[in-house]
């Protein structure tokens, strides 16, 4: 994890600071100790969208624009959301968005179209896309098979 600070302005410092760290049982422990505690809160706090991101209400979704290359097999699939989406909300609740606007939702991976299929998966939400102010939010997965045996 690294810690960027700003100056008066806004604009980011070079003076980074990493704060190594591993998960274990689905959460974020540092593996040093971090003496200021609002950093060591935020670490142990955050959540990848992955935890968090919920997509069973996938169907639901109207008006999309779809397209699916079964020979590949790739896909891509984009919707305008709403406001009161699930996964907006927690957008929002999480992140400092500087928007009200209800952001597009981006989907592309490779496998299968029902997704589960081991491949990438990338998801994007795209709240304001325009010269010279971009407000977005991407998580990258991919998923391996297990070495269950």
């Amino acid at each position: 994890v690294n810690a960027i600070k700003k100056d008066e302005n806004g604009r980011p410092l070079d003076n980074q600071i990493e704060y190594p760290v591993k998960m274990i049982d689905n959460k974020i422990i540092p593996t040093k100790d971090i003496k200021d505690e609002k950093i060591k809160k935020e670490i142990e706090n955050f959540k990848f969208f992955a935890q968090y991101g919920n997509f069973k209400d996938l169907t639901k979704y109207k008006g999309g624009d779809i397209s699916y290359n079964p020979e590949a097999p790739i896909y891509s699939a984009k919707y305008q959301l709403t406001n009161d989406d699930y996964n907006v909300k927690q957008l929002r609740k999480r992140y400092d968005i500087p928007t009200n606007k209800a952001p597009k939702l981006l989907l592309k991976g490779s496998g299968n179209l029902d997704g589960s299929s081991v491949g990438y998966k990338k998801i994007e939400f795209t709240f304001v896309e325009k010269k010279g102010e971009n407000t977005y939010f991407t998580a990258n997965l991919h998923f391996k098979p297990s070495n269950d045996e």
